[in-house]
């Protein structure tokens, strides 16, 4: 009976152990401050090869808690037209995630936001530009774009984002870097509150170029980018470029499937240099002149 008793309560004692072992590994994985400048734990997704199933996967995951509150700014509404008497709604597409915690949400009244990308809708500019921040909207594509009617704050150029300065492209647009567009519009040594890329498949080339160029991102606070994952064979490369977005300090704080492309995810980061509530200091040219100085009669020369 003692023997019993003793078997019993070794059993129970070991229960426990195990129960609390797992307890304390759960809190430790789960606990906010986890060091994002770290390894991601998807880094093991290189062993998977080119599984699409991963692959998807991997895009829908996000660092939950990272941003305790984000807000998605924008959407267009769009209707079931298959429905020959009543339209039904069938969903809403253009929004965009915004952290607005701490450091890192838009200061309204002087922020400064970049759109490249439009589609012709305007709703998170329009969006962006009520809240309070000067927005900065790019597209090649459009030849006459209809402007929102509270376009006061909006400023838009028929210029594309790409990785060299052309005035025209295979495409017959007229491209620039983020490096030359910065510069163009004397914001080098501004930090950018939002940056938005939805460029419909050039994502990847253009991220890899900023990678390479180590200042295009330095001041930049939250990105936000629609990543199209085209060839299955490429998978791979998709991975490591968002990696390597992720190694430089970008915190990823919401991922979203779009439910009008099979193969494109919303995705949005942070820097995690802006997440506390101490701003990094405004940017100063070597020679003690704010960047603002260097404006001569607000004439801006060509980017190219």
């Amino acid at each position: 009976m003692k023997e019993r008793q003793h078997v019993t309560r070794l059993t129970t004692g070991l229960l426990f152990i195990a129960f609390a072992g797992f307890y304390i590994v759960f809190i430790v994985l789960s606990s906010s401050s986890i060091d994002w400048r770290g390894p991601s734990i998807w880094s093991t997704f290189t062993s998977v090869g080119n599984n699409f199933a991963a692959g998807h996967d991997y895009f829908l995951w996000r660092n939950d808690g990272s941003c305790h509150l984000y807000f998605e700014f924008g959407g267009r509404v769009y209707w079931d037209r298959n429905e020959t008497e009543n339209f039904t709604l069938a969903g809403i597409d253009g929004q965009k995630s915004v952290c607005l915690d701490p450091g890192l949400a838009p200061p309204p009244g002087m922020c400064v936001v970049y759109s490249f990308g439009l589609s012709d809708d305007w709703s998170f500019e329009s969006a962006m530009a009520q809240y309070g921040c000067d927005v900065y909207a790019f597209d090649p594509s459009l030849q006459f774009p209809k402007m929102p009617n509270n376009s006061q704050r909006i400023n838009y150029f028929n210029i594309g984002l790409g990785t060299i300065n052309t005035k025209k492209d295979p495409r017959g647009w007229k491209m620039a870097t983020l490096t030359s567009i910065r510069k163009y519009l004397l914001h080098s040594y501004q930090p950018i509150d939002y940056l938005k890329i939805d460029t419909g498949g050039d994502e990847w080339l253009i991220l890899e170029h900023m990678l390479q160029d180590g200042r295009s991102l330095r001041l930049v606070k939250q990105i936000s980018m629609e990543v199209h994952l085209l060839h299955s064979a490429r998978l791979h490369y998709y991975r490591n470029l968002t990696q390597r977005l992720e190694a430089s300090g970008y915190v990823r704080f919401f991922s979203r499937q779009n439910p009008w492309m099979k193969n494109a995810y919303e995705l949005a980061w942070f820097n995690v240099n802006y997440s506390s509530k101490s701003q990094l200091p405004v940017a100063i040219r070597a020679d003690g002149r704010k960047e603002a100085d260097l404006m001569v009669n607000y004439k801006l020369p060509p980017i190219v």
